[in-house]
């Protein structure tokens, strides 16, 4: 082993005893005392073998196909999130409340992944190296949860494993290859756009833990897949500039586009968002299979609504989208009673305050058949 590498593997036995012992004994969860443990490793590789500036080709065409497999990968989750039901987020989405949840977390990212870039850029070529420092990432991930899990019974050691271990071994694999081919700002992102999420989305589609994680497991060997075979590519046909063209880069653009702003209008992150008509109910204005962009409602804006208007509201944990005929004062509370267009009646419910959730403000034609006839066939 030469001599450079024996500096390196010095460093990385002694941050993984720490790991072990903080993993097995200390069971210390806090994001910021673990990137307080890395700091010093960082610190101490950058002195002992320099730090390298990034000078890697192709780095933007890694990133768009980052992002494109990752809207992707968002959009046919919330999608099936409409068959699956979604979950609230259980973390305050207030502005302060936000900055003190995504703050260490950036933080450890940053850290973290320059830390891996010195690693496994300065230990090409030791496997020794490079298993340890594989070793080191993944209870890096064991360390964050390891508060959840009761190791000490074969249940809680096999949930760990399943849950924490399985996602963490193929996205530590993607993160490596990443940094190999492009180095650590690619990384950076990904990592931000994948972790951050469950800081700032309000709703999560409800698949239940283990499918979550299987979801969660599969979507970085996709992604290395993809970039694999962008690569072998580039190295078949030897072209040392981006083979994406202006015309190539502006549809591509546009696909990015799109499909961010269908996941944010499935999701519900913002004041509009995006829902997909089942009934016939208010047929022929709004048809079964139309999908309609609703503008959220605050309470204080209850007021602006008026009759005629297209109300959505929660009524017996359905989604039901009818026209208000009538508006209430009961108790200083403003009250709704709506009828569905296609109906002969009124609907037999009042809508109080708290079950309304927004207005209709657009219509977009058969968009959403697809996922009717999905729904349906499911429900046979």
């Amino acid at each position: 082993m030469k001599k450079g590498y024996n500096k390196i593997l010095i460093l990385e036995i002694i941050l993984l005893i720490f790991l072990l012992f903080n993993s097995f004994v200390f069971k210390i969860a806090n994001t910021y005392v673990v990137t307080a443990l890395l700091v010093p490793f960082l610190i101490l590789m950058v002195v002992l073998t320099g730090f390298e500036k990034e000078n890697f080709r192709n780095k933007k065409d890694v990133l768009l196909n980052i992002i494109i497999c990752l809207l992707v990968y968002y959009f046919v989750t919330y999608l099936l999130g409409l068959f699956t039901g979604f979950i609230k987020n259980s973390y305050s989405l207030s502005f302060i409340n936000i900055i003190k949840n995504t703050f260490p977390v950036i933080l450890l990212i940053v850290v973290s992944e320059l830390l891996r870039y010195e690693f496994f850029t300065k230990s090409k070529g030791s496997n020794v190296c490079f298993a340890i420092g594989y070793v080191i990432f993944v209870l890096m991930d064991v360390n964050l949860s390891v508060h959840i899990y009761d190791v000490s019974t074969y249940l809680g050691l096999t949930k760990m494993i399943c849950l924490v271990v399985f996602p963490s071994i193929t996205k530590n694999i993607l993160l490596i290859f990443l940094t190999q081919k492009v180095g650590y700002s690619n990384a950076i992102l990904y990592r931000l756009l994948t972790d951050l999420g469950t800081y700032l989305f309000p709703l999560f589609p409800d698949f239940g833990e283990y499918l979550n994680v299987l979801l969660k497991t599969i979507l970085p060997i996709v992604i290395m897949a993809r970039l694999n075979n962008m690569f072998n590519y580039y190295e078949l046909r030897k072209i040392k500039t981006s083979r994406y063209n202006k015309r190539k880069l502006v549809v591509y653009t546009f696909i990015t586009i799109l499909l961010f702003v269908i996941v944010t209008l499935t999701s519900g992150l913002f004041t509009y968002q995006a829902l997909t008509i089942g009934s016939g109910s208010m047929s022929p204005k709004i048809e079964k299979g139309d999908i309609v962009i609703l503008k959220k409602v605050k309470k204080y804006e209850l007021n602006e609504i008026k009759k005629g208007d297209v109300l959505v509201h929660n009524h017996d944990d359905k989604i039901i989208v009818h026209r208000v005929v009538e508006i209430l004062n009961v108790n200083g509370q403003i009250n709704f009673i709506t009828k569905g267009d296609n109906n002969d009646t009124k609907d037999s419910w009042v809508i109080k305050e708290d079950e309304v959730i927004g207005v209709v403000k657009l219509k977009i034609k058969y968009l959403g058949m697809p996922t009717v006839a999905l729904n349906e066939l499911l429900n046979k």
